[in-house]
């Protein structure tokens, strides 16, 4: 069922994590969690290791590829886990490293709220032509610091925009509990616990309106409030240019769902150039469709 949902959701981001067992014997449990479409985490699998090593990440690994076909996704992006790993058994996978830990490592020479503001704003650009624009603020501010995050090196992203780790730490917490058991009660609490999220999500499914997440239709009210400053203009061939009250300008491609500022690809969510030239193509009696 849960490789079903990965699969259909189309999320192709992966958080690998390792939590050290509690209990009376040694060991850790590995984990790989993707994100729902409601943004909340989405366990996929797990297993007791001995410990973090190259052998236990690659027999991990190599079983999770085998059972989610991740060789096929060939825009697979994988948070953390065992780097060596990683590059043998899925070479088209791109890694991103978590947010969080590159700002805990920043904080050790650069601290406080610029540098911290100036990283989220590098991080969260999404093209190249913010991306330069953003460091080169940082490269204003303080020149090592500049020269340091740019060892860091910037990759292409899949259909998410989560930069951290969390969603591991999130199901390391809520298994914490079974982590002090033995390890057949171990391996027990986590399954029962997924178990008993797939129940609860299922009831929450059943609540919603509308042919979105609660999430979804809250982010995209909020990209509607912004479209309403943009102006669509129909160039031919299914693509608009788009302009801004700065003017700012972006082409949309509808039929691609793409658009140059990139954030539609990012997402799969219509970015606010998106939206407005949907609302231009519904005043002109035009196919939009469901994006």
């Amino acid at each position: 069922m849960l490789k079903r949902g990965f699969a259909a959701g189309r999320r192709d981001f992966l958080g690998l994590d390792g939590a050290f067992v509690k209990g009376p014997y040694p060991g850790q449990v590995l984990s790989a969690v993707a994100l729902d479409g409601n943004n909340g985490i989405y366990p996929l699998a797990y297993a007791l290791v001995e410990s973090e090593t190259l052998n236990s990440w690659t027999w991990f690994l190599s079983n999770l590829g085998d059972d989610l076909v991740i060789l096929t996704y060939k825009h697979v992006t994988i948070a953390r886990g065992l780097l060596p790993a990683i590059a043998t058994l899925f070479p088209c996978a791109e890694h991103r490293y978590c947010l969080r830990h590159i700002h805990d490592n920043m904080k050790k020479n650069w601290r406080g709220k610029v540098f911290k503001d100036l990283l989220w704003e590098c991080a969260t650009t999404s093209n190249v032509q913010h991306f330069h624009q953003a460091m080169e603020k940082l490269k204003k501010l303080n020149n090592d610091a500049y020269e340091w995050l740019k060892q860091i090196p910037p990759q292409r992203r899949a259909h998410c925009d989560a930069l951290t780790n969390n969603l591991c730490e999130a199901f390391n917490n809520k298994i914490e509990d079974g982590r002090d058991a033995p390890i057949i009660n171990c391996i027990e609490f986590i399954r029962e616990y997924i178990m008993k999220k797939i129940v609860k999500v299922d009831k929450e499914i059943q609540k919603v309106v509308g042919p979105l997440t609660p999430t979804a239709t809250t982010i995209l009210d909020k990209i509607k409030s912004k479209a309403e400053q943009y102006v669509a203009t129909f160039c031919g061939a299914g693509k608009y240019q788009v302009v801004g009250p700065w003017q700012d300008q972006c082409i949309v491609d509808v039929g691609q769902q793409s658009c140059t500022c990139k954030r539609w690809e990012l997402t799969g969510i219509p970015c606010k150039h998106g939206v407005a030239a949907i609302w231009d193509m519904g005043r002109n009696d035009k196919d939009v469709g469901i994006p």
